[in-house]
């Protein structure tokens, strides 16, 4: 060979090598989009299906793309199959195959797929995609649906909404007169929507209270086409769904597995709305912080957040009429687990008094349960509210408040974010009643303390042997000790109204820092409850003439959560205490038990007087 010869060939050898090396190169880095990566559910096969950059598990490895079309290589069988690879949604993907055959081009492998092949769904599992609001909007609807055997629309069954919008509760009524109907609840989770054409698809979880058993994701995922239109001028869905966990068979919103009619109700509160006095703070918050009620802007939806997610909120119950009941059914859901958002709408106003009072008939939502329910609404003073709710949920707006008793029912107390300090009532100073002091002191004196001769009992924290009331500032309370190491208890009064002889307050403490710095510590707020009385005594004047009367008593207790009704002034509550007036503020003890006495010897020298008149 010659050297020119020589030349050529390797020169050629070069380029040949060069190209295989690019083509080599250029197949290597064939790669699946970034974000299908994660682990997917596809009806059929069994456990889950892996995809990465490079390979889909079941199918192989990326071998060549051009758009939408893959060419894959299945090592096991080692053969190529073409991918149609279609994203519907972040978390569907839909795709046709070919057969796994020996190789051949992209073009020509993938050109085998015909038109009415196949079409595979999978659907992502992790990482989990945050489900989104269902596209029926409007809830509640009533329907009636179609399982094959006949309509089922009498009598209606209904669909509610959830706290959560991406949730829809399904409760189906039977039909006397169809076969394949069954009283049953379903909750819809709503995870992917997406249009072809003119055809709406929506991908669904489905949890069916009555078959516990039902929890697989082949009995879960169905696909659904949607249609919103309109009848009698009223809004109605169009649905059909499929009967497994797949999109096939889905032609059109009336033809499906079980197609239904979604018509929304025409409900009365759409047009009403909370009244002002109520909404003039936009946000209520409860005494101790857990609970937030927050009014939407059109006065009309109030919702309630409730942080103690582990404590179920005191109104949610479950349905009046028992063919509803979820745990009857079976039927839970993560929201009813912890109750920590409802959602109620104003239905309608009932009785109104002077812009202080209200009975409101509300529909309320608490998870996936709904229902209506009475409520009162008392204004206590410009930054103070209570509210009344029923303990049941009613199917019926009508029956929500025809039982309802006041008298039965807890009040929650609300006051506004921003709270101004006002007069506190029962201005004055007190000192702790002598009776039930003395019999404390008796009760922690020790035998030791009496041997030596020492008459001061030891301190015990947080009991106080002192009141006054607006004598430091017309706003303040302070509890007194003599106690040395038991410093001054200050409270801040921020409104007081009188009920039923009681008279209640709503108190912020007043903390004093070490640099003598004081401010109020809006983050606690409570509930004092006084209850101011007269003492009457007889006392033994001069031979038994004349009567005086003792000075008032003040009956106080404290309370952190509501302004509870149940607790008796001085005797419960976290703090329970009761006082002896002193009089007012520029008293002395020693002026009051002169003023009291006065009118103890007037009634004598009257009475000596009458007594020599007759004579």
């Amino acid at each position: 060979m010659s050297a020119g010869t020589s030349l050529k060939f390797v020169v050629w050898t070069f380029i040949v090598c060069f190209l295989a090396s690019s083509v080599s190169l250029t197949k290597a880095r064939c790669q699946f989009k970034q974000n299908w990566q994660g682990r997917w559910f596809q009806s059929g096969i069994q456990g889950l299906i892996l995809i990465n950059n490079t390979h889909i598990e079941s199918k192989g490895e990326c071998y060549e793309e051009q758009g939408d079309k893959y060419l894959v290589y299945d090592k096991s069988e080692d053969c190529y199959r073409c991918l149609v690879l279609h994203e519907k949604h972040s978390s569907v993907l839909q795709y046709k195959e070919t057969y796994c055959e020996t190789k051949d081009s992209l073009a020509e492998i993938c050109s085998r797929i015909v038109g009415d092949a196949a079409l595979y769904s999978m659907f992502r599992k992790y990482p989990e995609v945050k489900p989104l609001d269902c596209p029926f909007k409007s809830a509640p609807f009533t329907f009636g649906y179609n399982r094959g055997t006949g309509d089922c629309s009498n009598p209606p069954s209904r669909a509610e909404s959830c706290t959560d919008d991406s949730r829809l509760v399904l409760k189906y009524q039977a039909c006397p007169d169809v076969p394949s109907s069954e009283s049953n609840v379903e909750e819809l989770i709503c995870l992917a929507t997406w249009k072809e054409g003119s055809t709406k698809y929506l991908i669904g979880k489905i949890s069916q209270g009555n078959r516990r058993s039902l929890t697989s994701d082949e009995d879960q995922y169905r696909c659904f086409i949607y249609q919103k239109g309109k009848e009698d001028g009223k809004i109605v869905y169009s649905i059909a769904q499929s009967g497994d966990a797949t999109c096939s068979g889905l032609q059109s919103p009336t033809e499906g597995s079980r197609t239904m009619k979604l018509t929304i109700v025409d409900d009365q509160h759409k047009r009403c709305r909370f009244p002002e006095w109520i909404t003039t703070h936009h946000t209520w918050v409860s005494l101790d912080h857990h609970k937030t009620f927050k009014f939407a802007q059109k006065n009309a939806t109030l919702k309630i957040l409730d942080d103690e997610t582990t404590r179920p909120i005191r109104i949610h119950q479950n349905f009046a009429q028992p063919q509803f009941a979820f745990q009857d059914l079976g039927f839970e859901s993560e929201d009813q687990k912890q109750n920590s958002e409802m959602r109620l709408v104003c239905h309608g106003i009932l009785q109104q008094l002077d812009n202080k009072q209200v009975q409101i008939v509300a529909h309320v939502t608490a998870g996936c349960d709904s229902g209506y329910v009475c409520m009162m609404f008392y204004k206590r003073d410009s930054n103070i509210m209570e509210i009344q709710q029923s303990n049941r949920y009613y199917e019926n707006a009508d029956e929500a408040c025809a039982t309802f008793d006041p008298s039965e029912i807890a009040y929650t107390t609300l006051v506004a974010p921003t709270l101004h300090s006002k007069k506190c009532p029962h201005l004055g100073r007190y000192s702790i009643q002598l009776n039930a002091f003395m019999e404390k002191r008796k009760r922690r004196e020790q035998p030791g303390d009496l041997k030596l001769g020492n008459a001061e009992p030891d301190c015990i924290s947080n009991e106080y042997e002192g009141l006054s009331v607006g004598c430091s500032g017309s706003h303040e309370m302070e509890f007194k000790s003599t106690c040395p190491s038991q410093s001054t208890n200050s409270y801040a009064c921020h409104g007081s109204w009188e009920e039923d002889g009681l008279t209640y307050v709503i108190t912020t403490p007043i903390v004093t820092t070490r640099r003598s710095t004081i401010h109020q510590d809006n983050t606690l707020r409570y509930c004092f409850i006084f209850q101011l009385s007269n003492q009457p005594q007889e006392d033994v004047i001069e031979g038994g003439l004349g009567k005086s009367a003792g000075p008032p008593i003040l009956k106080m207790s404290k309370v952190g959560e509501s302004c509870h009704r149940y607790v008796k002034p001085g005797v419960g509550g976290s703090w329970a205490l009761n006082f002896t007036s002193n009089g007012a503020c520029d008293q002395s003890t020693s002026d009051n038990a002169s003023s009291i006495l006065i009118p103890a010897i007037m009634l004598i020298v009257l009475s000596i007087a009458a007594t020599v008149f007759l004579r």
